[in-house]
């Protein structure tokens, strides 16, 4: 079978929003053996699972921007939640339903980058521990 050549795109994005192949499935309600082989390339994406993979890329865009405008209002830190579980119970999981730590964490990241290099800010990342879900 020859993938579409929008195949590997889709697998890099996969990558760089933080998504495993557990993610993947659960995206888009399909096994992890076949997300893996949708992330290595040896099957073609469905759509659908195309739309969201996008769409989570707009999510993690709008987190980056919420968090430059949370450290030029004064915000020093940020957590970091441990599951997909724990960050669905926090308050950021309440106004994203079927959150991701992956894009979370990269987009956080993508804050703490900015505002040390280019703000010169200090800003902190720190592991939260609540809420507890385990």
């Amino acid at each position: 079978m020859i993938n579409h050549p929008q195949d590997a795109l889709y697998a890099t994005m996969c990558s760089y929003l933080g998504l495993s192949a557990r993610d993947v499935a659960e995206i888009g309600g399909f096994s992890e053996r076949f997300a893996r082989d949708l992330l290595a390339g040896r099957r073609q994406f469905p759509a659908d699972t195309k739309k969201a993979i996008f769409e989570l890329h707009n999510i993690f865009q709008s987190l980056v921007k919420a968090g430059k405008d949370d450290v030029l209002e004064g915000q020093t830190g940020f957590y970091i939640y441990r599951t997909n579980e724990q960050l669905r119970a926090s308050p950021v999981g309440q106004i994203w339903p079927g959150a991701f730590i992956g894009p979370y964490r990269a987009a956080m990241f993508e804050v703490w980058r900015w505002a040390a290099q280019d703000k010169f800010k200090p800003v902190q990342l720190a592991f939260a521990e609540v809420p507890d879900t385990e």
